[in-house]
């Protein structure tokens, strides 16, 4: 079975064990499943430490481990596979002028789609501690948080979330709805969804937070 549309994404992450997991990203032929089903896993709840604590996105239903996506893309004739994808990404990304076009596309999309988002009241240190992970692009927050500047993308088992912070001298502090130790930052939250993931990954540059803790 050959499908152009037909591909493998990233449904959840989990923190604790797993990392990624993958699904397909619409439904296929009975008898097509079966051939993968060997290589999926019906996830529930009590499959995951601490129940889903520590996951980010929609852990239940059939996923497969980043070690077996390469099986299922070939065995339904994937060939828009996640290997061909992140190779063109790092390619792009080795490359200085694409490099750079890349990064600031990221960065309008991301903001276009963060901005469609809801802005709840929250605390940062509430974040941080539910937090599954954290990317800090360019160490900007870790840098710069103390003049008011910086942002950060959390995942939460709520939601993906990039804060802005909007401290500093001529911040407007009344767009805050993120409370920190600083004064305040701008925040977004967007339910978990592959494309957004990816985006975040690209602009971040996989880039962990590592300055001060933030609880």
């Amino acid at each position: 079975m050959t499908d152009e549309d037909l591909r493998l994404e990233t449904k959840c992450y989990d923190a604790n064990e797993y990392g990624y997991l993958y699904g397909l990203n619409k439904r296929i032929p009975d008898e097509e499943f079966e051939k993968v089903k060997p290589y999926m896993r019906n996830f529930r709840r009590k499959d995951f430490v601490d129940g889903i604590i520590k996951v980010t996105g929609r852990p239940e239903g059939y996923r497969c481990l980043e070690k077996d996506v390469s099986k299922v893309e070939e065995i339904l004739g994937i060939e828009k596979t996640i290997e061909k994808k992140w190779a063109n990404i790092h390619a792009s990304l080795d490359d200085p002028v694409k490099r750079e076009a890349l990064l600031d596309k990221t960065y309008d999309w991301l903001n276009l789609l963060f901005k469609k988002g809801t802005r709840p009241k929250q605390d940062l240190s509430r974040l941080a501690i539910h937090s599954t992970k954290i990317y800090d692009p360019e160490d900007s927050f870790k840098n710069e948080s103390k003049n008011g500047e910086g942002s950060l993308f959390i995942y939460t088992p709520h939601g993906m979330w990039y804060i802005i912070n909007n401290c500093g001298p001529n911040s407007d502090l009344s767009l805050n709805n993120v409370k920190t130790d600083a004064g305040g930052a701008i925040g977004y939250r967007l339910m978990y969804e592959d494309t957004v993931d990816t985006l975040i990954r690209i602009y971040t540059e996989e880039n962990e937070y590592s300055g001060e803790k933030l609880y």
